[in-house]
């Protein structure tokens, strides 16, 4: 007979994947104005956990002029692309670049043949959101303490938040992935967010995600949004 080990009850989380099918949209043209947004909401509600990514893209299917003049910088500046593909092609971003690259946006007017931006500056971030209470990180949101669990195939755990932002000549949108205790602290956490974003957080996007029965996993089902049912 083997000895049982002690039963360890992993924790619940509620989660906001915004949005699924595509990104919140910053609401305004100017990629600069859209990077003040950007960094409003980062120093009101998250921490870093590391140095973020940045990228510079620039998309097919735009006049070529523009396009050669964008390619011509982005090599001068960054270098050698890191990427080409049929869609676009891409450059890694020195953060001391960031200022002349947002400068290069919001100089070039050009769209490609869809109407979408020819060329973006991507941020992309793991990060731990603030506790509006204590204005610290939730101390007890950590990938550790949910098991490490991956919630799929492109390296999202519970646990840890992350921001991806796509800053565009044209548009700007803001994709997130944020993690919130299921407590007491959930409505209040939820709103410190909205208030700090330029757009509505959407109802549907909110899940709490419970620990199976064998303890070993997670399995998550939709809740309504802490934000509404608070100001229902």
């Amino acid at each position: 007979m083997t000895a049982r080990t002690p039963d360890i009850t992993l924790p619940e989380v509620v989660t906001y994947d915004g949005l699924p099918s595509g990104a919140h949209s910053l609401r305004v043209k100017r990629s600069d104005d859209a990077f003040q947004r950007l960094q409003t909401f980062l120093e009101a509600c998250t921490e870093p956990v590391s140095l973020p990514s940045w990228t510079f893209e620039i998309y097919k299917g735009g006049p070529s002029e523009p396009t050669a003049q964008l390619s011509s910088f982005a090599t001068e500046l960054f270098g050698g692309p890191r990427y080409k593909a049929q869609t676009h092609t891409e450059w890694n971003v020195p953060p001391g670049s960031v200022n002349e690259a947002l400068d290069a946006l919001v100089g070039c007017d050009a769209v490609t043949t869809h109407g979408r931006s020819l060329a973006a500056l991507t941020y992309s971030t793991r990060v731990r959101l603030i506790d509006p209470d204590t204005r610290a990180p939730y101390a007890d949101i950590t990938p550790d303490a949910f098991g490490r669990f991956a919630v799929d195939g492109y390296g999202r755990r519970l646990g840890e938040s992350g921001i991806r932002a796509t800053l565009g000549n044209a548009a700007s949108s803001l994709s997130l992935w944020l993690n919130l205790p299921a407590d007491e602290r959930l409505s209040s956490g939820a709103r410190h967010l909205q208030d700090h974003l330029p757009f509505r957080l959407s109802a549907k996007h909110w899940r709490l995600w419970r620990p199976t029965r064998s303890g070993d996993s997670y399995r998550s089902n939709k809740i309504p949004s802490p934000i509404h049912l608070h100001n229902s």
